[in-house]
């Protein structure tokens, strides 16, 4: 009975299937699972730069350490969490993917942008949730939140033209 109470409590649920093997993401996600290696900022000045279309495997820090540049939108003082920096030479509707549960919020100087949409990555692909945000040109800061985890895999990718959201 112990036993059968062990396996129904370590079972994936739906939203986390079994996978044989991992997928390969599509398009924007191609590069996913060639990542780099990082520690996430602390504070805005001197946070290490996120480069769209190239995933990074984020170190974070507890997040009573974290000096978000705005009050994170749940969860911040929970768990791990870091900072990124990202740059924008235009205008553009931007996804933020996420192999791990947190919560994300991109800031221009110190308001958070509204999010206008969100989902779960490609079935088997490691990205657990994507958020969307359309974001000016400019400089935006990154805020990973709550995490659960010291690591996470984080990816910016700007929207195809023809992608649902």
């Amino acid at each position: 009975m112990m036993l059968a109470a062990l396996l129904l409590a370590g079972a994936s649920s739906a939203a986390d299937p079994v996978c044989a093997a991992p997928a390969s993401p599509t398009e924007p996600w191609t590069n996913w699972n060639q990542s780099s290696a990082a520690t996430a900022g602390t504070q805005s000045p001197g946070t290490p730069a996120l480069l769209l279309g190239n995933p990074v495997t984020a170190g974070l820090t507890p997040g009573d350490h974290v000096h978000f540049a705005a009050a994170p939108g749940r969860g911040g003082k929970d768990g791990y969490g870091g900072l990124f920096a990202l740059s924008l030479q235009q205008a553009a509707r931007v996804g933020i993917a996420l192999s791990d549960a947190a919560w994300v919020d991109v800031v221009t100087e110190t308001q958070a942008a509204e999010s206008n949409g969100h989902g779960h990555g490609p079935e088997c692909s490691g990205i657990r949730k994507i958020v969307w945000f359309d974001l000016p040109a400019g400089r935006h800061i990154v805020q990973i939140a709550g995490a659960k985890a010291q690591t996470i895999r984080v990816m910016a990718t700007v929207a195809k033209a023809k992608q649902p959201l």
